[in-house]
């Protein structure tokens, strides 16, 4: 292990532009897609029928990663994903029609970009201890947090600004995002990945055997059983307030889409800080401290319901930018640092898998129910987290207590 070890570095530049590559790349795509998806069709419908579609992706996909970046090298797994990326965009952005795009290639496109991003997420978080030494994880962790949520603010605000050029289509769109999945390939080659060595067993064990063998791993690892436990809530959390957002800021706040604009830009900005400050205090990157961010997040939002101000929901937009940027840095650093090298793969796909195979649960409850409930929808939102955050940490002492018993 210190041998492996002294391979490793503190940082590494190609890896921390790779996270801001690929996202950038994404953002001015989305932004470009959405726009001229609801010009050339007059609806979202179609918004809708993809995404959806892309979920169905992302969930098969899923069950599959953790046992294949196991298995394989996890650099090459990488640079397989992002190159699929780089050479559909390209490819479809000489077949697509930008005045009307064909539905087929819309598929098409989602399938292949959705793969790219079911395999080259988890394998750029797996990657990482065989990258940088362990002592500067929770500090790398947090500059790459910065360098994505960079890319996060920076994509829509580019994409903007290109759609003032009457030149620019959607094919331009489709260009841009190849040529950048390109760029992140190229500095995904300069990365000094050094494995740790591996049990030969573990190489030719069965996907299904694999996939098995990584749930029961979780299961008996306490940190990494409250983890995804945590991931599963929060994450119900945070897509319930994306989802209830733009209502409420244009039913009930009474705002316009510069408001809504604003607050994604400043919550954006809010990631970027809390990136770059737990980058300089790491002692902070643990689990405990997630917790006190929720309890301060969930009594925030409880106390905002009786201010009915828009500079008041736009403060809780801003806390949950600075929450979910924070609560990714720590997260994946506790994975990381709890996880054998040979289970972290499947570590990072369960984990994943648990995010997206959930997540539609509340997206379609709220999806009825923000209507009802209006400013109120901030005040569930709000208790559930505290008692879920409540909840998780005694199911996690029991489970602890449980496996000691057992052993």
């Amino acid at each position: 292990m210190e041998e492996h070890q002294s391979k490793l570095a503190n940082f590494s530049l190609p890896l921390l532009v790779s996270n801001f590559a690929s996202v950038f790349g994404d953002g001015v795509y989305r932004f470009g897609l959405n726009w001229f998806l609801v010009a050339s069709y007059g609806n979202a419908e179609i918004l809708g029928m993809l995404t959806g579609f892309g979920f169905i992706v992302y969930v098969i996909n899923d069950i599959f990663v953790g046992s294949i970046l196991d298995r394989f090298n996890r650099k090459k797994v990488l640079l397989a994903a992002d190159l699929l990326g780089a050479l559909g965009a390209l490819g479809l952005s000489f077949l697509i029609n930008p005045d009307k795009p064909q539905i087929w290639i819309l598929f098409v496109l989602t399938f292949i970009l959705n793969v790219d991003v079911s395999y080259s997420y988890p394998a750029t978080r797996s990657i990482l201890p065989d990258v940088i030494k362990k002592k500067s994880l929770a500090g790398f962790n947090a500059w790459a947090s910065a360098a994505f949520s960079t890319g996060q603010a920076l994509g829509p605000l580019v994409g903007g600004l290109l759609l003032h050029f009457d030149w620019i289509d959607l094919r331009t769109f489709l260009q841009i995002l190849g040529m950048m999945l390109f760029v992140t390939v190229m500095f995904n080659l300069a990365i000094k990945y050094q494995p740790a060595p591996r049990k030969e067993t573990q190489i030719i064990e069965p996907f299904l055997q694999s996939l098995m063998a990584g749930f029961k791993y979780v299961q008996q690892s306490p940190r990494l059983f409250e983890s995804m436990l945590l991931t599963i809530w929060t994450n119900f959390f945070f897509e319930g307030f994306i989802l209830a957002m733009p209502y409420l800021i244009q039913h009930n706040y009474h705002g316009t889409a510069t408001s809504y604009s604003t607050a994604l830009t400043l919550a954006a900005i809010a990631g970027i800080f809390v990136s770059l400050l737990l980058a300089k205090l790491p002692q902070y990157n643990t689990m405990n401290s997630m917790y006190r961010d929720f309890y301060l997040l969930g009594g925030a939002f409880l106390l905002a319901t009786f201010f009915k101000y828009l500079w008041v929901f736009i403060v809780l937009v801003i806390l949950y930018g600075f929450a979910r940027s924070a609560f990714v840095i720590k997260i994946n650093t506790v994975r990381q640092e709890a996880s054998a090298p040979e289970y972290l793969g499947r570590v990072f796909g369960i984990s994943f898998f648990a995010t997206d195979l959930f997540s539609p649960i509340i997206t379609i409850a709220l999806g009825y129910g923000v209507a009802l409930m209006g400013e109120w929808t901030i005040f569930l939102l709000g208790t559930l987290l505290i008692v879920g955050m409540l909840v998780i940490k005694f199911i996690s002492k029991r489970h602890k207590q449980k496996l000691a018993i057992n052993e």
